[in-house]
């Protein structure tokens, strides 16, 4: 566990790396908030992956919690990812800050 300023709020990332996936959370209140599954495609299109993104619960509307989702499994790739996101004010540069700062913790 690791407490990080992201968008001037604290924000607590917890990061656990079982066999076959990443268990990720990034908290602001301490809430898991929006659990989000992502893992690369079995079979990919032409040269490049493909990954799926599943919001199991929370908001499904968010396309910045898929885009830091997929972002995120392409880094700890070949596992996959089970993230829980929950940040007061998720915008691009919040994101993008998120993403670094967890890149810069993953296990190796």
């Amino acid at each position: 566990k690791v407490c990080v300023t992201i968008g001037e709020k604290d924000t607590d990332i917890v990061i656990t790396s079982y066999q076959n996936n990443i268990f990720i959370i990034a908290t602001q209140n301490g809430k898991c908030g929006t659990m989000v599954f992502a893992e690369k495609d079995a079979k990919a299109i032409g040269t490049q992956p493909t990954y799926s993104v599943k919001v199991l619960m929370g908001k499904r509307d968010d396309e910045l919690i898929s885009l830091v989702a997929r972002n995120l499994v392409t880094k700890v790739a070949p596992k996959s990812l089970l993230l829980g996101i929950n940040l007061k004010n998720l915008n691009m540069k919040t994101a993008k800050e998120l993403i670094k700062k967890i890149d810069a913790y993953k296990p190796s």
